[in-house]
């Protein structure tokens, strides 16, 4: 039993030192790593030094370049051509998780994790049905350990909100920080509709202190996908009332009448859009031009919109 705590403390010193490195950019690991480090003991330090000697070995002195090289690059990549053979080992990851074997599975789970885990937010989230448990174990481990990292952000922004009301910085930073999370993938169901709300509130708060365009819109939307239609009015109003000229308000009017299923709504603001000569950009005369359409219900939502109205 002596000897048991005694590598214990062993590791945890190790543990330690490694956190420190890393602190002080001595050594390339991210908070995911050292997680597997503290974890897994002999084996997480063991990945760690195999990612650290091929980071390494891979790096390459800085040097400042210009546009002309990164074109030349740009055209060099362009013109690499794979033969069949090569082409026929490269599969989607989410294919390479499902039909590889075992230790590809593994490795490319591994890689996953000492690499970025949030932009691979999707293939984790397919990964935790996986029939290896290991894999299922590398994609909730990941999974939860983003989770994390966005908890404690936002726990930090809430002690400064609350010591400091009106610290529009760190209101600025949470409404941030809500975006990268509602855009993390990490959210689904009434869990996403949660949060959704929390950052219309945010918005709102910071609306209290000026209004900007920007703001207003991202409100509304907001609002529109929460299905609290008279906020959402009440937003668009005051966007139309304030800027008469920015094509945002109409677009917003008329997805906020098709939510609503008013055809007459929507035929008013494309009169008032042509009578204003409101200028419109090419979405905008795409999103317009398919309301023009007199025999088009309002039911139906343009391409992507009706899955955006009811997230």
């Amino acid at each position: 039993m002596r000897i048991e705590v005694i590598l214990l403390l062993i590791h945890l010193v190790l543990c330690l030192l490694l956190y420190l490195l890393a602190k002080l950019n001595v050594l390339h690991a991210s908070q995911l790593s050292m997680s597997i480090v503290v974890l897994v003991p002999v084996w997480g330090m063991l990945c760690l030094a195999v990612q650290e000697i091929r980071i390494r070995l891979n790096a390459e002195p800085y040097k400042d370049v210009g546009v002309e090289k990164l074109h030349v690059d740009d055209e060099i990549h362009r013109s690499i051509m794979m033969d069949e053979d090569q082409l026929a080992d490269v599969v989607p990851l989410e294919e390479a998780l499902l039909v590889n074997d075992v230790s590809t599975r593994r490795g490319l789970m591994m890689e996953i994790m000492y690499a970025d885990p949030g932009d691979y937010v999707s293939q984790l989230q397919a990964a935790r049905m996986n029939d290896d448990t290991e894999v299922v174990h590398y994609a909730v481990t990941a999974l939860v350990e983003l989770q994390k990292e966005y908890d404690l952000q936002f726990q930090r922004l809430e002690r400064i909100m609350a010591l400091h009301p009106d610290d529009s910085n760190a209101l600025n930073e949470a409404i941030s920080l809500m975006e990268r999370y509602l855009g993390s993938g990490l959210l689904e169901g009434n869990a996403r509709l949660i949060q959704l709300k929390s950052y219309s509130d945010l918005l709102a708060r910071r609306l209290e202190k000026g209004e900007t365009a920007a703001l207003l819109v991202k409100k509304v939307d907001a609002d529109l996908k929460l299905r609290e239609y008279d906020a959402a009015r009440n937003g668009i109003q005051r966007l139309l009332e304030s800027w008469p000229r920015d094509e945002r308000g109409y677009l917003y009017l008329i997805r906020y009448y098709a939510q609503v299923k008013d055809r007459a709504g929507i035929d008013r603001t494309l009169r008032s859009i042509r009578e204003k000569n409101v200028y419109l950009t090419p979405t905008g005369r795409a999103e317009t031009a398919f309301w023009e359409d007199g025999d088009m219900h309002p039911d139906t939502l343009p391409a992507g919109e009706e899955d955006e109205a009811v997230r």
